[in-house]
């Protein structure tokens, strides 16, 4: 084909995904993914490695993402399927780990540090009680505040089903936590 054929033809925009900066990505989304894993139920010893494993796929393919969900979900079902994989190999060892710990190094008011790490140990003693499907709709849903519409997509379920999980998660989550507050085995 001729330069002469070309005139006029708009100029070739370059994949979405080639308009993300790797580096800024990852800076923006790290914390999610860490946190998103650890409360999927990956072990701690292997919560690094499975977001390395993450980033890892997100470097490879980033320029190839083609915008048709936003780049936090797309993130996130990276995340799922890594998460998946790592929390169907702890299934197979016969210690389930938990949460680790926040440490104390994260800076900050001391008093603040004691209530996160509380909040993290409350967050994994409730998602421990959970099956895997409710599970990763906790995680999803209300801890990383995704659209449950997405979330649907992300899991094969109906948004009608992620709803009705999410509303089950609340009440679930009310009475363990005042079942907890109040002397009771939650």
């Amino acid at each position: 084909m001729s330069n002469v054929a070309r005139i006029g033809a708009p100029p070739e925009q370059p994949a979405i995904g080639a308009r993300y900066d790797f580096v800024r990505v990852f800076d923006e989304h790290l914390d999610r993914v860490w946190r998103a894993l650890g409360a999927m139920g990956v072990p701690p010893h292997q919560v690094e490695d499975a977001a390395q494993e993450v980033f890892l796929i997100v470097h490879d393919k980033l320029a190839s993402f083609e915008g048709r969900s936003k780049l936090s979900t797309w993130i996130y079902a990276i995340t799922y399927r890594v998460g998946a994989n790592y929390r169907n190999k702890a299934r197979r060892q016969p210690k389930h780990l938990g949460l680790e710990a926040i440490e104390d190094s994260l800076g900050g008011d001391p008093e603040q540090n004691v209530a996160s790490q509380e909040a993290a140990r409350v967050v994994d003693a409730f998602s421990r009680t959970l099956d895997e499907g409710m599970r990763d709709v906790f995680v999803l849903c209300l801890l990383e505040e995704q659209p449950a519409v997405e979330v649907a997509e992300l899991l094969g379920l109906s948004p009608n089903t992620v709803y009705s999980r999410v509303r089950l998660l609340r009440h679930g989550l009310r009475t363990w936590l005042h079942r907890a507050e109040h002397g009771g085995e939650p």
